[in-house]
């Protein structure tokens, strides 16, 4: 399967196997609208139409965390206080990190383990498509770079595929 960007193919995606999609209504598009407005930049293609056909998602596979809706996005400092608190105050020393996360917008909750997800604002490619990060802040483990949201569910459906087969 390609990579999903338009709001057909994450229709089709988001049905087909290794999905499980828990039906989250549709954001519309003046809400996506406002978050954008919000963030003062506009979203991906492949994430702003993920949300025109999901907003959000309430319990991905494998205890993968969730998919914030499109009204509790925002900068991660600001969209989690606590967790940048935690790992980039005063007493940490982890500049490279910081950096690169401070113009990232947080796209999901953390699971158990710790994992989030976000889109980088400071890398985005000739199609608009901004740099997806998965990042264990658990461990404080590297960030795991992605050419795109759309990518970054690709590769994650992948996982939960070879996870369901074991």
């Amino acid at each position: 399967m390609s990579v999903p960007v338009t709001v057909p193919e994450w229709r089709e995606f988001l049905t087909g196997p290794g999905t499980e999609w828990p039906g989250t209504r549709p954001a519309g598009e003046d809400a996506v609208r406002a978050a954008e407005q919000r963030l003062g930049v506009p979203l991906p293609p492949s994430y702003r139409n993920f949300l025109l056909v999901s907003d959000g998602w309430a319990e991905m596979p494998t205890n993968a965390g969730t998919l914030r809706t499109v009204d509790e996005i925002g900068w991660y400092p600001e969209a989690d206080p606590e967790m940048w608190t935690a790992w980039f105050g005063p007493d940490m020393d982890s500049p490279e990190l910081e950096s690169e996360l401070r113009r990232c917008v947080l796209i999901s909750t953390d699971s158990y383990q710790g994992d989030v997800w976000v889109l980088s604002a400071d890398h985005i490619g000739a199609d608009g498509e901004w740099r997806a990060y998965e990042w264990w802040a658990g461990d404080g483990g590297d960030l795991l770079p992605h050419d795109s949201f759309g990518a970054l569910l690709l590769s994650a459906r992948d996982k939960w595929l070879a996870e369901a087969e074991a």
